[in-house]
């Protein structure tokens, strides 16, 4: 699942195109990104909405357990999937 700034039909746009396969949340206000404490204050987006939120990849086991988090500070990284794939394997298995 994705937690993203931008709005529903941008959200749609992006999926097509991108051909993402995830579900992809709306949170233009930041009230998820608030709620998980995930706004990061350094960065600021394109439309002024301050802190865009820190991106967070996390796997939750079958239990709702956290097993495992990659974060980082710059808005424009992800975690690399062969990192989440050795995270998996390493945490889920």
């Amino acid at each position: 699942m994705g937690i993203s700034t931008d709005r529903p039909d941008q959200i749609r746009e992006g999926v097509s195109k991108h051909g993402l396969v995830s579900t992809q949340l709306a949170d233009p206000d930041l009230v998820a990104t608030d709620k998980l404490n995930l706004r990061n204050p350094v960065n600021l987006s394109p439309r002024g909405v301050g802190g865009l939120p820190i991106p967070t990849t996390i796997l939750v086991d079958a239990e709702g357990k956290v097993r495992w988090i990659d974060q980082t500070d710059d808005y424009m990284l992800r975690s690399e999937p062969g990192r989440v794939l050795q995270a998996i394997k390493e945490n889920l298995a």
